[in-house]
């Protein structure tokens, strides 16, 4: 699972720096465009990788075979998403009822079973840095998600300029001037660089079964 990831985000990587290469000699909107759109690509190869890695985690360790009464309680939070839904979507009539439902199966030796669980844990920052934060913590993954400080600063960034450009808030050309070429190729091999640490952190913890038991 993991591998196949990592072959599709290197031909991502692989394609934007292809289409920057081709764009070398624009010049003026034409050239800015180009540099600014690369935050869109690179976005999209970034989001593909946490949504990808999350799902792939989420079947590995559904392999594991493990019981709810011995996962984790981080891992619980996210096995039980529908009961927790149930919570808060239920009604007063049924608060009680759903309660007790929730932790008999949290107790149960029901087998995890997120098979087509399409749940991304969030934190309402869209794949900002503390939604990264939010993920190694519900996967139990006590280590920071980039290698280098300075990939946090680096991820926002991205984040930020991609939503501007998408919501219509600023154009492409008007982030794209603010960068040189050497800049933005400097930024794709940073977001390649946490891309690739994601898919190894995951493939790396879900190998281990003790990892996800309490």
């Amino acid at each position: 699972m993991f591998l196949q990831i990592k072959a599709e985000v290197e031909a991502r990587f692989a394609a934007i720096e292809s289409f920057f290469r081709l764009t070398k000699g624009f010049q003026g909107d034409e050239g800015a465009t180009a540099k600014g759109l690369v935050f869109v690509q690179a976005y999209a190869a970034y989001e593909y990788t946490v949504s990808s890695v999350v799902r792939a985690a989420i079947d590995a360790i559904r392999t594991h075979n493990h019981r709810l009464q011995d996962l984790i309680p981080s891992l619980l939070a996210l096995a039980l998403d529908a009961e927790l839904n149930s919570l808060r979507d239920g009604g007063e009539r049924k608060v009680w009822e759903n309660r007790l439902s929730l932790f008999e199966k949290a107790l149960s030796k029901t087998p995890f079973d997120a098979a087509g669980n399409s749940v991304i844990p969030h934190d309402g920052s869209h794949f900002r840095y503390t939604q990264l934060q939010m993920i190694f913590r519900v996967f139990g993954i006590k280590r920071l998600p980039v290698r280098r400080r300075a990939h946090i600063g680096r991820i926002n960034e991205v984040v930020g300029h991609r939503n501007l450009i998408a919501h219509g808030t600023e154009k492409a050309s008007d982030i794209g001037r603010r960068y040189t070429r050497a800049e933005i190729t400097h930024i794709a091999d940073q977001m390649r660089s946490v891309c690739l640490l994601l898919i190894q952190v995951f493939d790396h913890h879900c190998v281990n079964s003790a990892r996800h038991r309490r």
